[in-house]
């Protein structure tokens, strides 16, 4: 028996296919972290729940639980985020904060952050996609600072046999010690991002022992 339907904001974070028509789609929610919801018909010619294809938008939407697992009645968009998909290396960058979420979050008591997290970094990836490296670098490094993995950066640097110059500590302790809503304002210079690019993966890869590749070069662009 279906439970009774219950509203929920999200971030769709991967779409997978289920079915000949369906999709399983990974949302992470501010307060239950990341659940699977099942989309009945998605794939059918003017399906109502067509946005529910598209991940790294934001949306409302009501589900109901049934033996187990969550299935979409009704949704709608409030940010579609696409201009992400003006750009190659925008999506991999996308990509890329989504697989970090989806190790990480879980249900997580950190997810209320990191769902906030997520939103603003999908928005600005969306409005700036040009910007795609100076965001993956600042949401790497917040991402850790949720979830209790980095702390004041010479420190972590250390531990990490990895040695920065102090105006990279300055950077890194900007991001971790202020709110979401002001580090992606953030201007870095060229020499900026190609440090702490190398350094925040290298440093999750670490934290999550296992390698994290770059996305940009997961393309093999020219």
């Amino acid at each position: 028996m279906a439970s009774d339907p219950e509203s929920i904001k999200g971030i769709i974070l991967k779409t997978s296919e289920y079915k000949e028509k369906d999709r399983l789609i990974k949302v992470l929610c501010k307060d239950r972290g990341i659940v699977n919801i099942c989309v009945k018909g998605v794939g059918s010619k003017n399906s109502k729940f067509s946005f529910a294809s598209i991940p790294y938008s934001y949306c409302d939407m009501v589900i109901t639980e049934s033996h187990g697992f969550y299935y979409l009645k009704e949704g709608s968009v409030i940010a579609g985020n696409m201009g992400i998909m003006n750009s190659l290396e925008a999506m991999a960058v996308a990509g890329h904060i989504a697989e970090l979420l989806s190790l990480s979050v879980m249900q997580s008591e950190n997810s209320r952050d990191c769902y906030e997290l997520a939103i603003y970094a999908y928005y600005s990836l969306s409005e700036f996609p040009g910007r795609h490296l100076e965001i993956m670098c600042v949401f790497n490094w917040k991402l850790m600072w949720l979830l209790g993995l980095a702390t004041i950066a010479n420190e972590c640097a250390l531990s990490a046999g990895i040695k920065l110059n102090n105006r990279i500590y300055e950077i890194l302790d900007y991001i971790g010690q202020n709110p979401v809503s002001r580090i992606f304002t953030i201007k870095l210079e060229p020499q900026d991002i190609s440090i702490l690019r190398k350094f925040t993966l290298a440093y999750i890869s670490i934290q999550f022992e296992n390698e994290v590749a770059d996305p940009i070069y997961k393309l093999n662009l020219p």
